[in-house]
């Protein structure tokens, strides 16, 4: 054997062996027409699908990531009215007693978060693991693509419900009393002005007497002119003949929902109205509650239906009202007793609007009526 290097045979030459192959193929395709075509055809419908998919998923990712407001229903409220006028909550306080807070979703940047308190897992910093606190606040106070009614009220983000949506009545009524008095020193000033409670169950008919320790905490807010809103419940044809609690309180105000064509939603639980007189009649009042528009924990937009979402947007409503009247907040001239709730439940009767189908002056489903921001406005002026 020589010492120079031997020289491979071409047949394990790599490259070589891969050019043989390519000149194979175009020698053939050469003489089948079909081929070429066959080939053009295939990378030209594999570049289509591509171009498919990815204008899809954008697509995907925009109705994921954008909101469009549930605009129907803030015009048919006179909310959009009074959001043109400049009223949009300033000044007022609302506590959300929920499932906590999604504070990093964009529909909360620039959100002034006044107090946060967690009665459930303890935590120092806003957090929703469930997403229902989220898209009511977002109906309150959202920013950005999807602004809230009353985008400028200051929040009080109370978590009594875990991760599942439940709480007990003793958590519920810790949150309430954090609610008017965050600081727990007697001074309820630097409290809620109006307090938002998407949520409510059945009472026992020996509770509803001897009462709860939310009930009581909810008549001490009342007691100092706090407005509390709470739902009256999604019984639909399960009705058991009355709102849920805490919405049959006699002080509370309780709402139904409508959808965008003012009709009562299917769900909409019924009040019984025993030994209430006006302005107290359950429920007091509808407002929409169908294909709400919110923002969804974690990111991203969805729309939901059912008086949760009735009762975030009266407190929006409330909260409005508010801040063009504020003698009549809790820290008001007028405020600080229950008087000025019944004053303001006598706006609520007053300025409603009467919808198709509705009795008159109070339906069990319907309460007095459509409200009417604007109008309610206007009849609290005139006092």
């Amino acid at each position: 054997m020589s010492g120079e290097e031997e020289e491979r045979p071409e047949l394990y030459d790599e490259e070589a062996l891969i050019e043989r192959e390519n000149e194979a193929v175009r020698k053939a395709a050469k003489g089948h027409p079909g081929m070429r075509a066959s080939k053009g055809s295939i990378l030209k419908n594999l570049a289509v699908a591509v171009v498919i998919i990815i204008i899809v998923a954008i697509i995907w990712q925009v109705f994921l990531n954008s909101a469009s407001r549930s605009d129907w229903a803030y015009e048919m409220t006179q909310m959009n009215e009074a959001n043109d006028l400049g009223y949009t909550g300033e000044g007022i306080r609302v506590a959300v007693i929920d499932t906590g807070l999604d504070a990093d979703h964009e529909a909360f940047d620039g959100v002034e978060i006044v107090e946060w308190k967690d009665f459930v897992n303890g935590k120092s910093k806003p957090y929703d693991d469930e997403g229902h606190g989220t898209a009511m606040t977002s109906i309150i106070a959202g920013q950005s693509a999807m602004p809230g009614g009353a985008q400028d009220v200051e929040l009080i983000i109370v978590k009594v419900l875990d991760a599942n949506g439940i709480g007990t009545d003793a958590l519920i009524a810790d949150g309430v009393l954090f609610a008017i008095d965050p600081n727990d020193d007697g001074d309820y000033r630097d409290g809620a002005d109006v307090i938002s409670m998407s949520l409510g169950g059945r009472t026992s008919y020996l509770a509803s007497i001897i009462g709860t320790k939310s009930q009581a905490a909810i008549n001490k807010a009342v007691s100092i002119g706090v407005l509390v809103v709470a739902a009256a419940g999604n019984d639909g044809e399960n009705d058991d003949g009355d709102v849920a609690s805490p919405g049959w309180i006699r002080d509370v105000v309780c709402v139904g929902a409508v959808d965008k064509n003012s009709r009562l939603a299917s769900f909409s639980s019924v009040g019984r109205n025993l030994f209430k007189q006006d302005p107290d009649r359950k429920p007091e009042a509808v407002v929409p509650g169908v294909k709400i528009t919110t923002a969804s924990h974690g990111g991203g937009y969805k729309t939901g239906s059912g008086t949760s979402q009735a009762t975030a947007f009266m407190a929006a409503c409330l909260a409005v009202v508010l801040s063009v009247n504020p003698d009549y907040a809790h820290d008001g001239i007028h405020g600080g007793s229950e008087e000025v709730i019944r004053t303001v439940k006598e706006a609520i009767m007053e300025s409603s609007k009467t919808v198709s189908g509705q009795s008159t002056p109070h339906d069990n489903h319907y309460g007095y009526g459509l409200v009417q921001v604007v109008d309610m406005i206007d009849y609290l002026k005139a006092l």
